[in-house]
């Protein structure tokens, strides 16, 4: 499937700990129900980095190494019990699940491993050592759909809450 088993980097530990702090942070604040506008700013900090930033990044690559896709889906379980909204609780679940099964789409499709690229007006090719293997138009072309249809189904999601 493509999962591999691999020690996590040091930035890598601080960037899922520092996630870890923040939700923590949040979690202390709701349960002794302090209110505090910072409260608010870093909760939407910590959505967009465990919703928007899979989606747009090649953070998702990450997604590959099990130690860090476990650390991640426990982040998510621990946003889902942290937030009181449905729907922005379950997005990054949603996200992780989403670019899980667009990348086992890209392998079935092209026989090769899925190279998540950063979505920006240009393409951004990069190499990827696992891969052994420099991005092609394909990888930025499916980096680009699943950062726009993960957009979509995410709106679709805000919308359905609202009605």
């Amino acid at each position: 499937m493509g999962f591999f088993l691999k020690s996590l980097t040091l930035c890598e530990i601080a960037f899922l700990s520092l996630i870890i702090l923040s939700e923590t942070i949040i979690y202390y604040f709701k349960f002794n129900n302090i209110y505090s506008e910072a409260t608010n700013i870093i909760g939407s900090i910590v959505l967009v980095v465990l919703w928007w930033i899979p989606l747009s990044s090649p953070l998702s690559d990450r997604f590959r190494n099990v130690y860090f896709s476990l650390i991640w889906i426990s982040i998510c379980i621990y946003w889902i019990i942290i937030k009181e909204d449905l729907i922005t609780s379950i997005l990054p679940l949603f996200t992780y699940v989403f670019t899980q099964i667009t990348r086992l789409i890209f392998k079935w499709i092209y026989k090769k491993e899925f190279i998540p690229l950063l979505v920006y007006r240009q393409a951004f090719h990069r190499y990827s050592k696992i891969e052994n293997r420099k991005s092609t138009q394909k990888d930025f072309i499916f980096s680009m759909l699943i950062f726009i249809i993960g957009n979509i189904l995410s709106i679709a999601f805000f919308i359905d809450n609202k009605y």
